[in-house]
């Protein structure tokens, strides 16, 4: 045991495959130079637990780690329920200190960000050795199971196994996966709205429901399980139903394109598919928000090869695939027509 340990974990970006690790479909994130830094050590007292955020500037103890506060605390909360499960780790007695220059709420995975470095502060406080897929699976577990949050895998995972050089192309029906290189003279821009989104109190949940209605009367696991989508639905699924439906397996496809794409540098043909990934969201997952429309088409109306928003959606930020050449430009008349965006 050590008087003081750290962890600290990346945020994320996703290119392609929105809404699909939950339907058990192909997602394309990469990691991003954003991080959460986790510190733990020992307080006088043993009957508490400690966090404190400089991103909220606040601190809250808890005494019971089977209770969640409904507040930012709980993914902490979690993570100490979940290593005393696994490993009959103790945490009362512990302080945490969480420093962040990750946006929080814009679709960036702070929240997995925030469970993997707090357990990797917590393994190493203890001197305990943990494997990078107990890790995941343990951080997953913390959102499903202790927040409510109903995601799935993927953010974990390109924190752990991605870096910021690579995209991670990531198949969550088997969790195969393969890191591939992104042309130099190109980059993806992150741009943040300013409206910032709670997954927990959106209707993240509601879509995921919506999916897996939609998987059991068609009489499969998961809608990914389908390469195409057949009219013959219309009369099984509801109207939503059928357009969730849509978004899920087209973007599977086109995820899997986008990898073909990325292995060719075809960037033409990646940012194209990153649009119509975008108005699929917007149209068939109804996620998009007036904000991160007008976001899209200004990036797509000044020199970017494709934009879509990244993450749950409900507001948060678009990212947008640009030629190095032509960043600051774009920058520029965002800011001009946009006056609140944020780059990242």
């Amino acid at each position: 045991m050590r008087s003081i340990a750290e962890g600290r974990a990346f945020g994320r970006v996703n290119l392609l495959g929105e809404h699909l690790d939950y339907n058990n479909g192909c997602v394309f994130p990469l990691q991003i130079n954003r991080s959460i830094k986790v510190k733990t050590s020992r307080i006088a007292d043993k009957k508490i637990i400690e966090i404190t955020s400089d991103y909220f500037n606040q601190t809250i103890t808890t005494s019971n780690i089977n209770n969640k506060n409904n507040n930012w605390s709980d993914y902490v909360i979690g993570c100490c329920f979940v290593a005393n499960e696994f490993k009959s780790i103790q945490t009362y007695g512990l302080s945490f200190t969480i420093h962040s220059d990750l946006p929080i709420g814009v679709g960036l995975s702070s929240s997995a960000a925030v469970c993997i470095a707090t357990l990797r502060s917590i393994f190493n406080f203890f001197d305990i050795e943990i494997k990078n897929n107990d890790l995941v699976l343990l951080a997953q577990k913390v959102e499903q199971d202790f927040v409510g949050v109903g995601g799935g895998i993927m953010d974990q995972f390109v924190s752990v196994y991605g870096n910021q050089k690579q995209a991670l192309f990531l198949n969550t029906a088997n969790n195969s996966y393969e890191l591939i290189n992104i042309p130099s003279d190109y980059s993806f821009l992150i741009v943040n709205s300013g409206i910032k989104r709670e997954l927990s109190s959106s209707l993240f949940n509601e879509r995921k429901q919506e999916c897996y209605n939609a998987a059991s009367k068609l009489n499969i696991k998961f809608l990914c399980d389908l390469n195409q989508i057949n009219n013959k639905y219309k009369s099984i699924l509801t109207e939503n139903e059928f357009k969730r439906c849509i978004h899920v397996v087209l973007e599977n496809n086109r995820t899997k394109q986008a990898r073909t794409s990325l292995l060719n540098n075809d960037m033409g043909q990646f940012g194209k598919l990153m649009t119509e990934s975008h108005h699929s969201l917007k149209d068939n997952y109804e996620v998009s928000s007036k904000e991160l429309d007008f976001l899209v088409e200004t990036c797509i109306a000044n020199g970017a090869l494709g934009a879509k928003l990244t993450g749950a959606g409900f507001g948060g930020a678009i990212v947008t695939l640009i030629q190095n050449d032509f960043i600051e430009g774009l920058k520029e008349y965002i800011l001009k027509n946009y006056s609140s965006a944020k780059f990242i």
